[in-house]
C-alpha cells in the first residue's frame, strides 16, 4: 500500500473515532495566542446616586463683641446629565480553545481613556438651622442655601480585567465575561457661597467669597462585557465589544473657614466660622468598542 493511501485511511479511521477533532481542526480560529489591541469606544457616563450635604457653623461679631451663634445644615441630590464621549481604547489578552472543543477560555486586560465630564450647574442645598444672641438670647430659626454654581464629574482613566469564555464558530468566536475595574474621577464643587433668609433679609451672603473643593481618586468596580470577533487572517482579528461598569462611592469631604466683610455686606457686624460638607455619588459606564487586533 502507497504512503498517499496509508494516509487517507488513517485519515478516515480518525474521523469515525474522533469527529469533534476533525470538527475543531475545521474552525478557522486559532488554538490559542496572545494579542494586543487598539481601537475606538463609543462611552456613555452615567451619574448615579449623587448627594451632596452642606453645614455652616458661625459666630457674629459687633467689633470684637460676640453677639450671637448658629448653625444651619442639610442634603440634596444633584441631577448631573449623562455624558457621552468618542475615545481611544486598547486591549492586551490571551485565549486558548479547549481540546477537542468549539470553546474557548481567555482574558483580557483593557484601558478606555473616557474624558467625559457631566455637570450640574446652580445646585441649591437646602439648610435649615437657628441662632442665638448673646447674651442669653432667644433662639430664633431660620433657613437658607448653600448655592454651588457647578457640580461636575470627570471620569477619564478606566481599566479592566476581564476573563472571558468563549465559543468558536469558522472565522470568529463569540465571549462574554466579568470582572474588576479601576476608573479614575475627578469631582469638582466651584463657586460655593452659603445664603441664610435670616432677620427678614432674604439671601443674606453669610460666608463671603466663594470656595472652591474637589478631589480625585480611583474608584473600584466591576466589569460584564461580550463581544464578537472575526479573524481576518489567522494573526489579525477585528474585535466588536461592549462593556458596562459599576464603580463604588467617592465620599470626600471639604471644610474651610470664611469670614464675610462687613462694608461689601453693606451690615456692622462681622460673621466666622467653617463651611463644611461632603459629597457622594457613584458611576454608571457603557461602551462600545471597535478594535483591530494583531495575534503572536
Amino acid at each position: 500500500m502507497s504512503t498517499a493511501i496509508r494516509a487517507l485511511v488513517i485519515a478516515g479511521v480518525m474521523a469515525g473515532f474522533c469527529p469533534s477533532l476533525v470538527q475543531a481542526q475545521e474552525t478557522g480560529v486559532p488554538a490559542s495566542g496572545f494579542y494586543a489591541g487598539a481601537g475606538v469606544s463609543a462611552n456613555l457616563v452615567v451619574p448615579t446616586n449623587q448627594t451632596i450635604f452642606s453645614q455652616g457653623v458661625s459666630n457674629v461679631f459687633q467689633g470684637s463683641t460676640l453677639a450671637a451663634y448658629g448653625a444651619a445644615g442639610g442634603p440634596t441630590n444633584p441631577r448631573p446629565p449623562t455624558a457621552a464621549t468618542i475615545s481611544p481604547s486598547a486591549q492586551l489578552g490571551y485565549f486558548q480553545r479547549l481540546n477537542e472543543s468549539r470553546w474557548l477560555l481567555g482574558g483580557k486586560l483593557t484601558y478606555n481613556y473616557i474624558a467625559a465630564t457631566a455637570t450640574d450647574h446652580y445646585v441649591a442645598v437646602p439648610q435649615i438651622g437657628s441662632f442665638t444672641q448673646v447674651p442669653g438670647g432667644p433662639i430664633t430659626a431660620f433657613t437658607g442655601n448653600v448655592v454651588v454654581r457647578s457640580y461636575q464629574i470627570t471620569a477619564d482613566h478606566q481599566i479592566a480585567l476581564v476573563p472571558y469564555v468563549g465559543y468558536t464558530f469558522d472565522r470568529s468566536y463569540v465571549y462574554f465575561g466579568a470582572g474588576p475595574s479601576l476608573t479614575h474621577t475627578d469631582v469638582k464643587l466651584s463657586h460655593v457661597v452659603g445664603y441664610a433668609d435670616i432677620n427678614g433679609a432674604v439671601g443674606t451672603n453669610i460666608t463671603g467669597a466663594p470656595a472652591t473643593y474637589s478631589s480625585e481618586q480611583w474608584l473600584i468596580g466591576a466589569t460584564f462585557a461580550v463581544g464578537a470577533t472575526y479573524f481576518l487572517t489567522p494573526s489579525w482579528f477585528v474585535d466588536f465589544g461592549y462593556a458596562f461598569t459599576i464603580t463604588d462611592l467617592w465620599n470626600p469631604t471639604y471644610s474651610s473657614p470664611f469670614s464675610n466683610d462687613p462694608m461689601a455686606a453693606g451690615v456692622t457686624y462681622q460673621t466666622s466660622g467653617v463651611l463644611s460638607g461632603s459629597y457622594t455619588g457613584g458611576l454608571n459606564t457603557h461602551a462600545l468598542t471597535v478594535s483591530i487586533n494583531r495575534r503572536f
